[in-house]
């Protein structure tokens, strides 16, 4: 039997979330997504922010990251898992670019991500109108970067191309030129879509391209004037997160969980972010591979198809990893840094909120009034910053669970419970016990499986016929036996005188019952019988009229398996019942052994015997039952006293990890021998102290990279009340307000 269970469970466990992080040309957005109810779902959606060299690139990413979050709820974990959506430029030969897969491989490592595969952006952004149209998506997709067009052609659900064109003083001439680099002769789709990282900038675009004179163009055709739409900058942001749980999940659908999206941009901030010494694996995808059952991989396949089906669009998601974890004091200055920018973003609103304040102030007030003005609202800022500083610094509260691979340790000990011992004997592994008592009742009905056949037996006269040359006597047992082996038995005696001569032997009329019920026991007149052992030659019979009255049918019945089965569940249903009585007469102190508990019926009645026609079986069953309880401490005490030499260094064995079960082995008198297999799942030996002081005030990545190094180390979970947003949601600065649980990964 097991021991209560102790471990905590965490009441707040919730899905999985991902990032979907799309990277254009000057522009960086995200997103955070999750996957229910057969559907991809949005949670967040942070406004674009924009990037101008490769080093602002891992700010700008912290920047939109930072603003999504703040649309997560208290209890959701912040995701990790990362989706990224790249212009096709930025891919070659189904693989990214060594020059941008070295900012991905940046932006993974400065800031906590787990690359989980890329898509790209012309590609997810058809599956999504796909998705959303319900029909194949046939269009001519345009992005807008600051130096090149992208155009990508797509007809009938399928790639039929992409060129990257360098930009000019003319959209159309460029574009004319993207498309005629097909040199295809059937026609064009008549819809362009267009994009860049700011959708806002494009309207201008649009209405040159829809002012242009398409017909007549030598290089390309179509059948007529095409409709330009803008794409939604969020929409690829949806593309992205929607091709990520289709090759995850295989979901068709997406839609948008909560609203408030953040609409305002993040100001840009110019972050120093350590330069770390890593080897981090390749990133990238395969098309049609199922990666759950792949081993992680370490470098982006060869090729992928040029021509990619609308099916085929989305990412395969595959699992990448660094080959080192980045430096824990590199992450800890990333985090300063990142305080620090926050505290900077906050004193420049400020300022320019004071830069506004004397010139409004002047049009009522005189100038001396304007500077008491100005002096009282400049102190009741400071208090207000100070307190708020005092408050995040001391008010949040965190608890962490880390959950570790425990070490098993299994071991057989033999005990002795005595009933009349008054206190354990831990040499010679005796404990006491305690005998407990019940009397349980319930009625139980079952239907009957079996059957029986009743019936009557068919009834008719035969005349016996004597051939031989004395009389013979027939007694009432006699069988007689027609041609098909069926037997009847004579009435009653019958005397048959012997043959006058060989045409005329001696005759006897006699009344015949059936062996057997049945209807094929009806016989026709004329059927020719066997007596007896007589030679039918010498002594036969026949029937002097037709037999009738034979019949037989099927009736439910009981049957002994039917009252077996009835008791066998009765009687587990009462020892339930009985346990339940016992636990509930136990502290938490006592432990109900259950492999000693005995039964005994006190009173049993079916409502039928067996063979008695009936559809139900009902049982009314009484048991008594006796029990035994054990002090839990004494078990616990003598179990580690036992184990104590067997646990390997650096763990500990606690009450709470260790399980029993009984095996009785014998009972004689008030003794009772058991085989108590022990099960103990060990955990590492920490002290919660010293590791509520060395993650106090740092991020939760890097507390989650601190507490790696604890032995068997799984994953973490950290709860933070209240949870502030972006750069300022640290653990608590104050080490006492931080709970460490070490607990057993299930």
């Amino acid at each position: 039997m097991d021991f209560k269970n102790f471990l905590t469970k965490d009441p707040l466990a919730q899905k999985e979330l991902y990032w979907a992080l799309v990277i254009e040309s000057g522009w960086i957005q995200a997103g955070i997504w999750e996957i229910e109810d057969g559907k991809a779902g949005v949670i967040a959606i942070s406004p674009s922010t924009q990037w101008e060299t490769d080093a602002d690139l891992v700010g700008a990413a912290d920047t939109v990251l930072s603003a999504a979050v703040q649309n997560l709820a208290e209890e959701e974990k912040e995701p990790t898992k990362t989706v990224f959506g790249v212009p096709s430029s930025w891919v070659e030969n189904g693989q990214i670019k060594k020059e941008i897969l070295d900012k991905i491989k940046k932006i993974c490592t400065d800031l906590s991500l787990e690359p989980a595969g890329f898509v790209v952006i012309p590609e997810a952004v058809a599956h999504y109108y796909k998705s959303l149209e319900g029909v194949p998506f046939n269009a001519v997709l345009l992005g807008f970067g600051r130096e090149d067009l992208e155009v990508s052609v797509f007809k009938m659900g399928n790639l039929v191309g992409t060129a990257s064109i360098a930009r000019s003083v003319s959209i159309v001439d460029d574009v004319i030129e993207g498309l005629a680099r097909f040199a295809h002769k059937d026609t064009l789709p008549s819809r362009f879509l267009i994009y860049d990282g700011k959708e806002g900038e494009l309207e201008d675009d649009r209405q040159e391209l829809l002012d242009a004179e398409w017909e007549g163009q030598e290089k390309i055709k179509f059948l007529h004037t095409p409709k330009v739409e803008i794409i939604e900058a969020n929409n690829k942001v949806l593309a992205t997160a929607l091709a990520g749980a289709s090759e995850i999940a295989k979901v068709a659908k997406i839609e948008i969980k909560k609203e408030g999206f953040v609409d305002e941009k993040s100001e840009d901030e110019n972050l120093e972010y350590p330069k770390e010494q890593i080897s981090p694996e390749d990133l990238g995808f395969v098309v049609g591979e199922d990666v759950a059952k792949k081993p992680t991989p370490k470098k982006i396949p060869e090729a992928v198809p040029s021509s990619i089906s609308q099916s085929q669009i989305p990412v395969t998601v595959q699992e990448t990893g660094f080959e080192e974890k980045p430096n824990f004091k590199d992450k800890l200055l990333v985090s300063k840094n990142r305080l620090f920018s926050n505290i900077v973003g906050i004193i420049k609103k400020v300022k320019s909120l004071f830069q506004k304040v004397p010139s409004n102030l002047s049009k009522g007030f005189s100038e001396k009034t304007g500077k008491k003005t100005l002096v009282f609202l400049g102190i009741t800022l400071v208090i207000f910053l100070f307190g708020g500083f005092l408050f995040w610094w001391y008010y949040p509260k965190a608890a962490v669970i880390v959950y570790v691979l425990p070490k098993k340790l299994e071991d057989r000990l033999a005990i002795t419970v005595d009933l009349d011992a008054k206190s354990a004997d831990f040499g010679k592994f005796i404990l006491p016990g305690k005998i407990l008592k019940t009397e349980v009742s319930a009625e139980k009905t079952k239907a009957t499986s079996g059957t029986k056949t009743i019936g009557e037996k068919a009834r008719g006269s035969v005349t016996v016929q004597n051939g031989t040359a004395a009389s013979i006597n027939l007694t009432a047992t006699t069988l007689i036996t027609s041609s098909n082996n069926l037997q009847f038995s004579l009435d009653k005696f019958a005397s048959v005188s012997a043959a006058l001569s060989p045409t005329m032997p001696g005759t006897a009329l006699v009344d015949v019952t059936a062996v057997d019920i049945g209807a094929e026991y009806n016989l026709a007149k004329g059927e020719t019988f066997k007596i007896g052992n007589y030679p039918k030659a010498e002594v036969d019979a026949i029937s002097s009229s037709d037999f009738s009255g034979g019949s037989s049918r099927q009736i439910a019945a009981v049957s002994a398996e039917d009252a077996k089965l009835l008791e066998k569940d009765l009687t587990n249903e009462l020892l339930d019942k009985a346990k339940s009585n016992f636990l509930a007469g136990l502290t938490e102190d006592n432990l109900f052994v259950e492999e000693a508990m005995t039964a005994t019926a006190s009173s049993r009645e079916f409502s039928s015997k067996v063979g008695d026609e009936a559809s139900d079986l009902k049982l009314s069953l009484g048991l008594t039952v006796i029990g035994l309880s054990l002090d839990k401490t004494q078990l616990f005490d003598i179990s580690k006293e036992y184990l104590k030499n067997k646990i390997p260094s650096g763990y500990v064995l606690e009450n709470e990890q260790l399980t029993a079960r009984f095996v009785l082995k014998k009972t004689k008198n008030n003794l009772y021998e058991f085989d108590v297999l022990l099960s103990a799942d060990l955990l590492p030996e920490i002290n919660e102290a010293e590791i509520a002081k060395n993650i106090a005030g740092k991020y939760p990545a890097i507390a989650e990279s601190y507490l790696g190094n604890i032995l068997g180390y799984g994953r973490t979970e950290i709860k933070r009340k209240p949870r502030f947003p972006g750069k300022l949601g640290t653990l608590p600065h104050v080490a006492k307000n931080i709970s460490v649980e070490l607990s057993a990964e299930k």
